[in-house]
């Protein structure tokens, strides 16, 4: 069965899905990236193996774009860009035997398109997700030489195990599985669990931008609220002026937004740290000294050799020492004079968490970080500190992953993070200087950063207030451009319902789902969880970093496609 055929599976009354006593089944809960990357690794693994009859795959997959998902669905608008360099993406652990074939994203583009793109530029994630829908049609073709292939274009609502197996719930079927991974993602649009003063706000949610933000859902003129600064804000913000057929003038590096008409009068972004994400350079403006590779190797050697579990990451830890000798060792190759001391980069961090910050203060952040990102100034502390998270963050991952830090120390690990996701992972540096454009051009208000939106009972039912001590706005709409946290699992979806069954359990300190290294589940008795695998982002703390296209990051669709093919093997062989 083809994957266009596959997609009509499953869409009748609910029933029982059988494959057959002496069938092998394999079940695949979501089928975004994680989902694809498991699935190629699985395809690999059958594909090295003895040929198996009685194999049956089934994908449960509700978006329209398998193997994209939600977050890079080809039909969203290509303003909304990547903060990840073109040159990492690619969706093959291998090159295969046919490398012809298995294309990075950046080869992809060019046999597609006949595009070539900078491999250090940021491309839309439309794009992007074409390609990885392409991956997973490629993928699913492999497969079915070696299994029947079934997509359900549902969701899951429940997982339990029934003897031996594992059994799978939606709306129009039940079915069996030996083996079952569940690389479920975002669980769908969601939005964050209101604080108790939020309740009474009506926030629109910022997914999917097309429907919630059109100018029927925010009429143009009106007075904007966005809850959150980060990637998000900058997504709902581009969606309410260029989305609306507003036109960015690039002249040098400097932006200029010319208004449509349609725009918000006013966008008032509000967080509770009045932090930015700073711009991340595109390396192509850079010279890359071999001196900086040396660097970051002795660095990641350096967190290699921590002693695990590693009982302090705080400031006068060795950890942290490893990270601010390296960023300091990297900025004085970019300086000519004077010399920048790792003292003098833990004070510079210091500063930069010191209480909430000030919209002046915030302002000037984000304009330094886009003349350093585009090249017009020297590489500074700040970038610095960006370049060593970015390039040390995989020995991060290595060690801090699956209990490798002490639970007593993943509060202060995760406050480090929460700003180092900051310095480190920001939007493109284009992407700042359309922000800057904006705030030039007074449609974007940094007045009310920090802020708190009061009810206004004075207007119709819905509106606020937002003040600062000196001013006060009357706001329309209010934009809520936070995601769920990895921690809040979708009420209504599979991982909240074993975690209630007490099938899976949370890391202590980390409070991410607890998995070994195959993805299994671990158990309160320390044992892994049979036939069951969860890979991806509700493991974040037990498995740091997931929220990634990068193959090389994490190796368990690997680790987890080679365990089955050992399973299926072993039940051939037992037959």
């Amino acid at each position: 069965m083809s994957a266009p055929l596959a997609a009509s599976v499953a869409v009748g009354d609910r029933s029982n899905l059988s494959h057959g006593a002496s069938r092998f089944r394999i079940g695949v809960v979501g089928c975004g990236p994680r989902g694809l990357y498991s699935l190629q690794s699985l395809s690999d693994e059958l594909r090295r193996s003895p040929r198996v009859r009685s194999l049956s795959i089934d994908i449960f997959e509700p978006s329209e774009f398998p193997g994209a998902g939600n977050v890079y669905a080809s039909c969203q608008p290509h303003y909304l860009k990547m903060n990840f360099a073109a040159k990492h993406i690619n969706a093959w652990a291998d090159p295969g035997e046919s490398g012809a074939e298995r294309l990075d994203f950046v080869g992809w583009l060019k046999q597609r398109y006949g595009t070539s793109l900078d491999p250090n530029g940021f491309a839309p994630r439309a794009i992007v997700g074409e390609y990885l829908h392409d991956c997973y049609r490629k993928v699913y073709a492999e497969l079915e030489e070696v299994a029947q292939v079934t997509l359900h274009r549902c969701s899951v609502s429940r997982v339990d195990r029934r003897d031996r197996r594992w059994v799978v719930q939606t709306d129009r079927l039940e079915a069996e599985y030996d083996e079952l991974v569940l690389t479920v993602g975002h669980e769908g649009w969601r939005t964050p669990q209101p604080s108790q003063e939020q309740t009474k706000v009506e926030f629109i949610p910022a997914f999917p931008i097309r429907k919630n933000l059109s100018v029927e859902s925010i009429r143009p003129g009106e007075t904007v609220a966005i809850r959150g600064y980060g990637l998000t804000w900058i997504d709902v913000t581009l969606a309410l002026t260029t989305g609306r057929s507003g036109a960015f003038i690039v002249t040098g590096h400097n932006w200029r937004y010319l208004p449509s008409g349609c725009e918000p009068r006013r966008i008032i972004p509000f967080s509770r740290s009045g932090r930015p994400m700073l711009a991340k350079p595109n390396e192509s403006l850079f010279p890359q000294p071999a001196a900086l590779d040396a660097i970051w190797e002795r660095g990641r050697n350096a967190i290699d050799a921590l002693q695990l579990p590693i009982h302090r990451c705080d400031r006068g830890s060795e950890f942290w020492q490893i990270l601010t000798q390296s960023a300091a060792a990297a900025v004085n190759h970019f300086r000519d004079r004077s010399f920048v001391t790792s003292t003098e980069v833990q004070n510079w961090f210091d500063d930069w968490r010191r209480g909430t910050m000030k919209p002046q203060a915030s302002l000037a952040a984000m304009r330094r970080s886009f003349r350093v990102a585009t090249g017009r100034e020297a590489p500074d502390v700040g970038c610095a500190m960006g370049a060593a998270w970015r390039n040390l963050y995989p020995a991060i991952v290595r060690q801090v992953s699956y209990g490798g830090l002490a639970a007593d120390q993943w509060k202060n690990f995760w406050h480090i993070a929460a700003e180092m996701e900051r310095i480190a992972f920001g939007p493109p540096a284009d992407n700042v200087g359309r922000m800057l454009a904006l705030i030039d051009a007074g449609i974007v208000d940094l007045r009310f950063l920090t802020s708190e939106l009061q009810i206004d009972s004075s207007r119709r039912a819905g509106t606020c207030t937002t003040g600062n001590g000196i001013d006060t706005v009357a706001v329309d709409r209010c934009v809520d451009a936070v995601l769920p946290s990895p921690l809040q699992l979708h009420s209504a979806g599979p991982l909240q319902g074993l975690l209630e069954a007490r099938t899976i359990q949370r890391l202590h300190g980390s409070e991410g789902i607890e998995v070994d290294r195959l993805g299994r589940p671990v158990t309160e008795k320390g044992r892994a969880v049979d036939g069951l695998s969860i890979i991806g982002r509700s493991t974040e703390g037990c498995v740091l970093g997931n929220d990634t296209l990068s193959r090389t990051l994490h190796d368990q669709p690997q680790r987890w496609a080679a365990e089955v093919a050992a399973r299926i093997q072993n039940r051939k062989e037992n037959e």
